[in-house]
């Protein structure tokens, strides 16, 4: 347990020194701050406010759970497998008192946890910049947008995982990154053609935020996404680890 709880810090450390995680990082932290400004003066500029603060931190969390935090989990699940494993410190790692389900987990718990405070990051900012708005919503309404910031963690979780695996099969980031990218936009892409195959993307789940934001909670439709998630996370990991135990290093 301290094996792998030590190699966790470690990932987590070598994924906040890279210039990429501080520019992810500044720009969750940066782009609601802009967003409500311009809004904020386009909203002053016409003498109505057609975009209230209470809509402004969800309208922000689908995009960084469409676009920034996909990009960023795909991009560290690269560095972490394929990067490490084609300039040869994968190797390193099993040197040390931990096995290969240790290391397989502890790359796969940072990523969580890289995921965890970016939302953190992206609720506190957007939370923030809606002041700038009109019609602030009270409590209530901060509570609403916290727990659809951490419902949004659980899809996201199922995208890093899929990252992952995606990495298993490359020994360059840049590559495991690209097809990463372009297996995720095929997916989006396909859903909008064939909306059936909606029903069987966990990429197409990235916005069941919204189920917890309306009116009334859809408790049978949220449990039944949850079970699927949940069993694609499972399958994913045990697909992942299973092709990550059999690789040569």
């Amino acid at each position: 347990m301290l094996s792998l709880t030590a190699n966790i810090r470690n990932e987590m450390i070598k994924m906040a020194l890279k210039k990429r995680t501080i520019a992810f990082l500044a720009l969750i932290l940066l782009l609601p701050v802009a967003a409500g400004i311009l809004l904020s003066r386009f909203q002053q500029g016409i003498g109505i406010g057609a975009f209230t603060s209470q809509d402004f931190p969800i309208m922000m969390l689908g995009i960084l759970t469409s676009v920034l935090l996909p990009l960023f989990l795909f991009m560290n699940a690269a560095d972490s497998f394929a990067g490490e494993i084609g300039d040869r410190t994968m190797k390193n790692v099993l040197t040390r008192p931990i096995t290969r389900f240790g290391v397989f987990t502890s790359k796969q718990a940072a990523l969580a946890l890289a995921a965890i405070v970016y939302l953190a990051a992206g609720f506190l900012a957007s939370t923030l910049s809606s002041l700038l708005l009109q019609h602030s919503g009270g409590f209530g309404t901060v509570l609403k947008w916290l727990l659809a910031y951490g419902a949004a963690f659980v899809p996201l979780l199922v995208i890093s995982m899929l990252g992952v695996l995606f990495a298993q099969f490359f020994r360059s980031s840049g590559t495991a990154l690209t097809v990463s990218i372009l297996i995720y936009l095929g997916v989006k892409a396909g859903g909008f053609f064939l909306p059936q195959l909606n029903r069987f993307s966990p990429a197409s789940y990235l916005d069941w935020h919204m189920l917890w934001v309306g009116s009334g909670l859809d408790l049978g439709r949220i449990g039944a996404i949850f079970m699927f998630l949940l069993a694609c996370s499972i399958l994913l990991f045990t697909a992942g680890f299973y092709v990550f135990d059999r690789k040569e290093l």
